[in-house]
């Protein structure tokens, strides 16, 4: 669990006491809810850890750090521009309303990065008149009303009761001696490989998700797929039966339900019981009989050709799941960036209910492959803030700007982003058309409707010329890749 109220306060004093004064020389954000500052003091460094990730919240030191995906994440290039060169002055513990609180400055600039414990939890940075230059952290905005620009104030204060009970609950940390911050170190080795193993399997867990969804659909249809193939002797039955009216015209009487003929098998003589439909001439019986048995066979060999494809299907699908599930914590780790994907985001973009496209300045674009998937993609993928277009009254795929929290959708990202809506809708091919744009919030399913079918309110629409250099671009970069430029 969490570091308690009462060992937070230890590490609070153990890091007032010996890193006031320590200059901030690196800084990263691997996650919305996790951060490192490397501090250096005289002739040492040390890597502080600050969590507000739930039951793994911290404030610690620690040995190592998280990966950082490749792209900066925005409060991580937010951290390294105002904190780098800046000098610990202060470093508080507000035990009511579970928020630690790190000052620091130089000569001209004061900057506090508040670490706020309770639920939701996250990571804020402040001026120092306590106005919000950034923040990060699941659903902190909405649940604390908090946006760039505006004034933090602190959470809701625990009762007395509750913070009379934190305050007794005892202490965990043990620290050794020898150590430079022990009670610190000691904090993140009791929650460090905690959460490094609950990541790693949340990692695991999202990489294998759209490989069991595989499995389990292909494995579905492949029970289906063989027992159509199984159906060879019901067709050789029909073609027998057929075989066997046609020599045996002459003895069937229309209007007949039954009769019994006699066939000559490998296997000697033998009399055979034939249903008749009385609506049918004993011709017309033999032919459907015939018919019954080229439709089966049809049939049959396709399921074949089909079973073969899907056990393919099935062996690539538990072979990954074989080597996923391989994987150590570190290879796991090695891919953090798939925790800042939403779950039906993640694993091979086949298994993604969207295709990806690039727009201008590398902005991922995401457009719904049908009906089943545009509620998908809009529903479950996308988050409030995003940016959700669709071509104006005609029938179309939905589109999906994934733009970061409280950031403006550029012109041409916008633009890059309608010609997507027109191109996959039914005004595919027409100079010009009209799109709808409006953030995610506002768009909504309609009851009963068909997979696809929503209202939406206070959209903004935009009147598109189509320009097909521009399509042609955003085309070549269907699957997230952009491409390489020519050489010069």
């Amino acid at each position: 669990m969490a570091l308690r109220s009462s060992e937070l306060e230890q590490v609070v004093e153990e890091l007032s006491a010996r890193l006031v004064g320590a200059v901030v020389q690196k800084v990263w954000c691997p996650l919305p809810r996790l951060a490192y500052l490397e501090l250096r003091i005289p002739g040492r460094s040390v890597l502080l850890c600050l969590c507000a990730e739930g039951e793994l919240a911290r404030l610690s030191v620690a040995a190592e750090r998280f990966p950082t995906p490749g792209e900066p994440a925005p409060f991580q290039r937010w951290l390294r521009q105002e904190l780098v060169g800046l000098k610990l002055a202060g470093v508080r513990w507000e035990a009511a309303e579970r928020v630690a609180t790190l000052d620091f400055q130089d000569e001209s600039t004061r900057r506090r990065l508040v670490l706020e414990f309770g639920s939701p939890g996250g990571l804020v940075l402040l001026t120092e008149a306590s106005r919000v230059l950034m923040l990060s952290g699941d659903g902190l905005a909405q649940r604390r009303a908090l946006h760039p620009g505006g004034m933090w104030a602190p959470p809701e204060p625990l009762s007395p009761e509750l913070l009379a009970k934190a305050r007794a609950t005892p202490s965990r940390l043990q620290p050794e001696p020898g150590a430079f911050l022990p009670l610190a170190e000691v904090a993140e080795r009791l929650l460090g490989p905690k959460d490094k193993a609950s990541r790693a399997e949340t990692i695991r867990r999202r990489l294998t998700l759209p490989y069991r969804a595989r499995l389990k659909r292909a494995s579905r249809t492949l029970e289906k797929v063989r027992a159509e193939a199984a159906r060879g002797p019901e067709a050789e039955r029909h073609r027998m039966l057929g075989e066997l009216l046609t020599q045996n015209l002459y003895r069937l009487q229309r209007g007949a339900k039954e009769v019994t003929l006699t066939a000559y098998t490998e296997e000697g003589v033998e009399e055979v019981r034939v249903k008749l439909d009385p609506k049918r001439t004993p011709k017309e019986e033999a032919d459907w009989h015939f018919h019954q048995y080229k439709r089966l066979q049809r049939g049959v060999e396709h399921a074949r050709h089909r079973e073969a494809e899907l056990s393919r299907e099935v062996a690539h699908a538990e072979a990954a799941l074989r080597q996923l599930e391989a994987l150590d914590e570190e290879a796991l780790l090695a891919q953090v960036e798939v925790l800042h994907r939403a779950a039906a985001e993640a694993g091979p973009p086949e298994a993604r209910p969207f295709k990806e496209y690039v727009g201008h300045g590398g902005q991922r674009l995401w457009v719904g492959k049908g009906g089943e998937d545009n509620d998908t993609l809009t529903f479950k993928v996308a988050r409030p803030y995003h940016l959700w277009l669709h071509a104006r009254g005609v029938p179309g795929s939905h589109v999906v700007v994934p733009l970061e929290k409280g950031v403006e959708v550029s012109q041409e990202v916008l633009l890059d982003a309608a010609h997507l809506a027109l191109h996959h809708s039914a005004a595919k091919g027409e100079p010009r058309g009209e799109v709808s744009w409006v953030p995610v919030k506002f768009v909504r399913k309609v009851k009963g409707g068909a997979p696809g079918q929503v209202l939406y309110s206070r959209e903004k629409t935009l009147v598109v010329r189509m320009e097909p250099d521009r399509l042609k671009r955003l085309q070549e970069t269907r699957g997230g890749e952009v491409p390489s430029p020519l050489p010069s």
